[in-house]
């Protein structure tokens, strides 16, 4: 999935499990990560990666 996103021309925002995996992915393709806060469907506590070309707004 993270290939395909970096092939799209618009604005896009997703999120994805927290693993090095998925960092090193992120990196490789030059995308902006931020690990937030998250709770399964079980209510475990975990944290999930957003994941966009720029994450500034989110930053502030």
């Amino acid at each position: 999935m993270i290939k395909i996103a970096s092939k799209l021309e618009g604005d896009f925002l997703m999120s994805y499990d927290n693993t090095e995996e998925t960092r090193d992915l992120a990196s490789r393709y030059e995308f902006a990560i931020q690990p937030i806060a998250m709770k399964n469907t079980h209510h475990a506590k975990k944290t999930e990666l957003l994941i966009s070309q720029n994450l500034d707004w989110f930053l502030g």
